[in-house]
């Protein structure tokens, strides 16, 4: 099993805490984003949990249920562009779906994912790291990571 890389192994103690509440749809629509970024946000649909999606890639394969234990390649960047994480898909993040050790909407993305499916998500703060921050993710950080779910176990 991979060690878990340091931006989302604080997740649990960053994610839910001290950060904002109301206010980050507002916040997520007057960031500007960089080209490394590649945000499209008018072309993005507005998550039930308050983070944007689009799909890149629809998945065929195994669901990324609650309580299933998934591998996932990732790459995050902060709003203008410069990459701070990733995970390859020849060393993926593996972790139980719904055990809280993600940042809340890298975990409710994956939930409804098939294998082979990738995703962009646009991260508000009070669903990354809230105020504090982690790392080179400063407070109050707009998220924008590009998700690949490759295998469900």
């Amino acid at each position: 099993m991979r060690a878990v890389p340091w931006l989302f192994a604080m997740a649990l103690v960053v994610g839910c805490a001290g950060a904002p509440r109301g206010g980050s749809d507002d916040l997520v629509q007057r960031t500007t984003f960089g080209a490394e970024a590649d945000v499209q946000l008018e072309r993005m649909t507005l998550h039930e949990r308050g983070f944007y999606y689009r799909e890149l890639a629809e998945g065929s394969g195994a669901a990324g249920d609650p309580g299933r234990v998934v591998q996932v390649s990732y790459v995050v960047r902060l709003a203008d562009g410069r990459a701070v994480d990733q995970a390859t898909p020849q060393s993926p993040l593996r972790f139980r779906v719904g055990d809280r050790s993600m940042i809340p909407a890298f975990d409710a993305a994956v939930r409804d994912m098939r294998v082979g499916g990738a995703r962009q998500l646009v991260v508000p703060p009070r669903l990354g790291y809230g105020a504090r921050g982690s790392g080179p993710v400063p407070g109050n950080a707009v998220l924008v990571i590009v998700m690949r779910l490759e295998r469900v176990e």
